[in-house]
C-alpha cells in the first residue's frame, strides 16, 4: 500500500456457501480496527462504482475459480493479464477486470490496486465455508495484516 493514504477493503460475495470469502476477509479487515480503513461489502463487482475514490488504495477481496487448490490465497496487483483467466465467484453480470478497466477509463481508479482472492472448494449454496476455504480466509487476512503492518512500521499509516 502507499504511503500514508487512505484504504478501502473491498469484499466481493453473497450470503452463500463459499461465494462469501470476499466478505469474509472484508469482515475480518474491519474486525482488525486498522486506522485509515474502511471497508465495504459488495455483490457484484459494479457495485465498486459507486464508491471508489482515486485517492484511496484499493484492496479487493473476492473467491475465485482456476487459479489454483481449493482455499488456496492468491494476490495480485491490478494491472495483470493473469486476472483474464480467473473465473470469479458468484454470477457477476459485469467482471471483475471489466469494472477495473471502466474506472480506469472514467479517471476514477486509485494509483494502487490490489486483489486479494480465495480458490473455491465448491459452488454449494450452503450457509457457511466449506473449512479449507475457511482456512484459507484466516491466512489471508493474516497477510493482508502483515502487509498494512509493515507499511505502519514505516510510519505510513497508523493502527487505531
Amino acid at each position: 500500500m502507499r504511503n500514508g493514504t487512505q484504504i478501502m477493503v473491498a469484499g466481493i460475495g453473497s450470503p452463500h456457501g463459499d461465494d462469501q470469502a470476499g466478505w469474509e476477509m472484508a469482515r475480518e479487515m474491519e474486525r482488525r480496527k486498522f486506522a485509515h480503513v474502511s471497508v465495504k461489502l459488495a455483490r457484484t463487482p459494479a457495485d465498486l462504482l459507486d464508491w471508489i475514490d482515486p485517492g484511496m488504495d484499493l484492496l479487493i477481496c473476492d473467491a475465485c475459480q482456476g487459479a489454483g487448490e481449493p482455499g488456496s490465497i492468491h494476490q495480485w496487483e491490478w494491472p495483470c493479464g493473469q486476472l483474464d483467466e480467473i473465473r470469479w465467484s458468484g454470477t457477476h453480470q459485469m467482471s471483475l477486470t471489466g469494472v477495473l478497466a471502466l474506472a480506469e477509463q472514467l479517471g476514477r481508479l486509485p494509483q494502487h490496486v490490489r486483489i486479494w482472492a480465495i480458490e473455491l472448494h465448491s459452488n454449494h449454496s450452503g450457509e457457511s465455508l466449506s473449512a479449507v476455504v475457511q482456512a484459507g480466509v484466516f491466512s489471508a487476512v493474516e497477510a493482508m495484516c502483515e502487509d498494512i503492518s509493515n507499511t505502519v512500521r514505516q510510519g505510513e499509516i497508523e493502527h487505531a
